[in-house]
This record gives structure tokens, C-alpha cells and sequence, in this order.
């Protein structure tokens, strides 16, 4: 056996073999036409293909989204206007930050060449995926603002500008480093999260500088987070089937 191993060895260094490209075209042609017919035989409709995205996000950072909330609710309600702005400044971008794993699961494991050869395409796994987490966590939010209302008797507005702004604001920044061909990790994306946390803080702390905007202006920014929150989702869709379905 031994021998039989050192000859077979031997004989695969020694032969060069010779592709030939015309048989490698026949058998791309033959896998492509494989491929199609099986697709056409397989009816999978997109609620189906949601449904199975579902079971694929881990729910524990549903879980850690749900804790931060009903945590964030409890200290608020007992600490005075100053104290809960700055937990809410807190609050909102770790919010966000929890969803960072899952969005980044394909580029991070380095599947998206394989994904891209799947059946279903990488621009619609990211669509059925934020459209999970857009559904779930709309759910949360809208419950935790409801409930933030009613008992701790934070107007709609100071909601507004407190949470959703810096929310809707490192949203954007994840999705932009999402959609970056420069930024291939999701640290990155978490640590600009991180620090836009210190610049609200300290845009807080500065009363004279949260004094002179006034709810007008914070509701125009906030809109204008949304636009361009917007832009950064379209181009995470535009960019992901780019080239060979890969942004890196």
C-alpha cells in the first residue's frame, strides 16, 4: 500500500494536466441548465423564503433589544428631565448596535459568494432581514414609546428628539458602513456607533447648545436623518448585487 501511495504520488506530480476550455463551457452550460430546472420545479414563495430568514437571525438579540428597553423605561421613569435625556441619548444607539450582528452575518462569515449562487439573491436575503428587524423592532419601539408615554409622562416630541433621533442617526451610519466596499467589519460600524453615542452625550450635557435648537429645527434634522437613512438602505440594495453579488 505503501508503494502504491509513493507511485500514485509520484505520477500526480510528474502528469500536467491539460484543461480543456471548450468541455469546461459544456459543463458550465449543463450546470446552469441543471440549476434552472430544478428552480422551476421548486415553487418557494417570498413569504416562505421570509419565514425561513426568520428562523436563520438568532433571537437573542431581539431578547437583548427587549431587556435594554424595559430597562431604559424603568430608570427613566424615575429620574428627573436631565437624567433621562442622556439614558434615552444612551439607549437608542445600543438599540441598533444589537442588530449590527445579524445584518453583517453574511459578509462577516464570508458567505456571500456562496449566497450569491443560491436560488434567492443577496439583495433579497438583506430585504427579507431588514424587513424582519424593520417589523419587530417597530414593535418594540412602538410599544416602548406607548407605554413610555403613559407612565412616565414623556411628550411624543421629547420622544422624538431624545430616541429616535440619535436611533434613526447611527442607523444611518450602520447601513453606510454596511454599504462601504472600504469597511469590511462590523467593529467598525459599532465603534463610529459608540462614538456618535459621546458626541449626543456631550451635545446634552452642553444645555446651551440643546437649549438654542429649537423643536422645530430637531424635528427637520430628524427628518432629514430619515432621507438620508433612506438613501443609505437603497444603496445597501443597489450595492449588494454588484459585480459577483459581493460589496468587499
Amino acid at each position: 500500500m505503501k508503494a502504491l501511495d509513493k507511485r500514485l504520488r509520484a505520477y500526480g506530480r510528474s502528469s500536467m494536466p491539460e484543461p480543456d476550455e471548450s468541455k469546461i463551457k459544456d459543463t458550465i452550460v449543463s450546470a446552469r441548465k441543471s440549476f434552472y430546472e430544478e428552480a422551476e420545479q421548486v415553487h418557494v414563495s417570498y413569504f416562505d423564503f421570509i419565514y425561513d430568514q426568520t428562523r436563520y437571525i438568532r433571537k437573542r438579540w431581539w431578547g437583548l433589544q427587549f431587556m435594554l428597553l424595559l430597562f431604559t423605561g424603568m430608570f427613566v421613569r424615575g429620574a428627573d428631565s436631565w437624567a433621562a435625556q442622556r439614558l434615552l441619548g444612551i439607549a437608542a444607539p445600543l438599540f441598533v448596535i444589537m442588530a449590527i450582528p445579524e445584518l453583517w452575518k453574511n459578509r462577516s462569515s464570508d458567505s456571500m459568494e456562496i449566497e450569491g449562487a443560491a436560488y434567492f439573491s443577496i439583495r433579497q436575503i438583506y430585504a427579507a432581514r431588514m424587513l424582519i428587524f424593520g417589523v419587530v423592532d417597530g414593535l418594540l419601539l412602538g410599544i416602548f414609546s406607548a407605554v413610555l408615554s403613559l407612565t412616565a409622562r414623556v411628550m411624543a416630541g421629547e420622544i422624538l428628539i431624545q430616541f429616535f433621533l440619535p436611533m434613526i442617526v447611527t442607523c444611518c451610519i450602520c447601513f453606510r458602513t454596511l454599504c462601504s466596499r472600504c469597511i469590511t467589519s462590523e467593529y467598525t460600524a459599532c465603534f463610529l456607533s459608540l462614538l456618535w453615542i459621546a458626541v449626543w452625550i456631550q451635545v446634552i450635557l452642553n444645555g446651551r447648545i440643546y437649549q438654542a435648537v429649537s423643536v422645530p429645527v430637531w424635528r427637520v434634522i430628524c427628518g432629514t436623518a430619515v432621507l438620508y437613512l433612506t438613501y443609505a438602505v437603497k444603496r445597501v440594495m443597489r450595492e449588494c448585487g454588484s459585480g459577483l453579488e459581493t460589496m468587499a
